[in-house]
């Protein structure tokens, strides 16, 4: 496994939680002024939270309450929001900010033995061959070794395609921290995946 141009692949977009939309958000107009309901955003949002918060955690079962906490989240946070750039990139960095909570506590509950067996067969993509399939699932269960805030820098990296600097805006650390903890995260995959190949 390469540290350059791995690409896993996955649902894209992956199939929403129940009651979210389908379809990812349209493309961002330059600078929209709205005046959006929650009822709007979640429609117009929510497959975009969903998709994000499933390829993060790994597991459908917790998609669920993370789009609920983050619309939740968004009647306080959403009303100083102007335009949707603006409303976008505050509701990827509230996922992620909600997805690194669900990954410390499934590791809390692991350690007690309560945590529930992970599934991860809607991840890849119908269309990816056995071994690829295969691939993903592999790649997964060793993410779930990986530490928070490990894990989310490579996966928004490496499986969202966001650049460094985005990184490090969504996970609120500088791009050197960053850049340390992708390649942190990455080297424990490579020892973890050993005897893959790239």
């Amino acid at each position: 496994m390469t540290s350059q141009e791995f690409k896993l692949r996955l649902v894209h977009p992956l199939p929403p939680a129940p009651g979210t939309v389908a379809s990812p958000a349209p493309p961002l107009a330059p600078s929209a002024p709205i005046e959006p309901t929650l009822e709007a955003l979640y429609e117009r949002y929510a497959g975009y939270v969903g998709a994000m918060a499933s390829r993060i955690l790994g597991r459908a079962s917790e998609v669920d309450d993370v789009v609920q906490e983050v619309f939740a989240a968004a009647v306080r946070g959403l009303t100083r929001r102007e335009d949707e750039r603006e409303i976008r990139g505050w509701l990827a960095k509230v996922t992620v900010r909600r997805c690194m909570r669900q990954l410390r506590s499934r590791r809390l509950w692991a350690l007690v033995d309560l945590a529930p067996e992970p599934g991860y067969d809607r991840l890849p993509d119908p269309g990816a061959g056995p071994e690829e399939r295969q691939l993903v699932v592999e790649v997964y269960r060793a993410l779930d070794k990986v530490p928070a805030r490990e894990r989310v820098p490579w996966l928004l990296r490496h499986v969202e395609g966001e650049n460094l600097e985005r990184v490090a805006l969504l996970c609120d650390c500088s791009l050197a921290t960053a850049k340390r903890r992708i390649a942190a995260a990455h080297a424990r995959l490579c020892r973890q995946l050993k005897g893959r190949g790239p």
